[in-house]
């Protein structure tokens, strides 16, 4: 018996099984694991699954969440950025056989890093909370430290276009101002809000007023959407090179730009007569779904069958 997870939430859960068409036996490659509740569904469902996350905290708790399985060979959990899931199905298929019936990206944050108050992504800092934002404590710049880097046309720019920001160029002057007085303040999530709530002022509505710089700079700083653009033609191609039947390719993005990108990735090869559009719309969560996870308000699904 696996155990399962409780505190956090996969979002569109019985979507991604529906378009995944999960069979039993089959590999699927989970590209972005996360806290594997859509790993969970899909080992329940019979199928086999490959995991990848770049965040060693995610793959620690997997290695203890989901040890049964990996003892029984059902899933394979790796420490791994899902741009280089070729390379890891290719040294995969040296020792066995791996024909992958899907593969699913969920571009979400999860709960426990969202709330996580030494990963930077939580907007109930303490005084001596770092703005870290890392997925991968490996790379090098912390989200308080590109702060410090960016030129102020620069930082306006990630916050206008990662974000949707209306309000970049007056957050990038406010924090130019600060990095003039006292640079390294910038480091912590203290600052950052301080300042996004002078600009913004406090809360008001459903999304926190530093929502749409917070994501900016966790797309920046995990160059999210170069990672995507790498990782969708190589699922594709894996997908396209698997003996597999019923091939699906499934995504859930939360920023208008990764859908974007999904959704010209998979139009293009709708055209070019390689893949089926499962999707001609996105879908979106359900009203039942909003009532008890209201961090799916912004997912967004698409799929092809290959």
């Amino acid at each position: 018996m696996l155990q399962k997870n409780n505190h956090h939430q996969p979002v569109l859960l019985e979507e991604s099984l529906k378009y995944l068409a999960v069979k039993e036996g089959q590999h699927y490659l989970d590209a972005t694991f996360g806290r594997g509740g859509h790993t969970q569904a899909i080992l329940d469902r019979g199928g086999l699954v490959i995991a990848l996350d770049f965040d060693q905290e995610a793959i620690e708790a997997g290695q203890e969440n989901f040890k049964q399985a990996i003892a029984d060979q059902q899933l394979i959990l790796l420490k791994e950025n899902f741009k280089n899931l070729q390379a890891v199905i290719d040294n995969l298929s040296k020792t066995q056989a791996i024909n992958l019936a899907g593969i699913l990206f969920d571009f979400g944050t999860s709960s426990e890093q969202l709330t996580s108050r030494e990963r930077g992504f939580s907007f109930s800092a303490q005084e001596d909370d770092i703005l870290d934002m890392r997925m991968d404590q490996d790379l090098g710049v912390t989200a308080g430290e590109l702060l410090i880097v960016l030129s102020e046309k620069q930082l306006t720019k990630v916050l206008a276009e990662y974000g949707g920001e209306r309000d970049a160029h007056r957050i990038a002057k406010a924090v130019n101002k600060i990095k003039k007085e006292n640079p390294n303040s910038l480091k912590y999530s203290r600052t950052l809000l301080a300042i996004i709530e002078k600009v913004k002022g406090s809360r008001s509505g459903k999304l926190h007023p530093a929502t749409k710089t917070f994501q900016a700079l966790r797309i920046a700083v995990n160059d999210e959407l170069n990672n995507l653009e790498l990782a969708l033609p190589a699922a594709f191609n894996v997908l396209q090179n698997s003996t597999a039947l019923d091939k699906r390719l499934v995504c859930i993005a939360f920023h208008e730009g990764e859908d974007a990108l999904v959704k010209r990735f998979f139009r293009q090869q709708s055209n070019q007569g390689l893949a089926q559009l499962l999707t001609k719309k996105p879908i979106t969560a359900s009203q039942a779904e909003l009532s008890t996870n209201p961090r799916a308000r912004s997912a967004k699904l698409r799929a092809i069958a290959i």
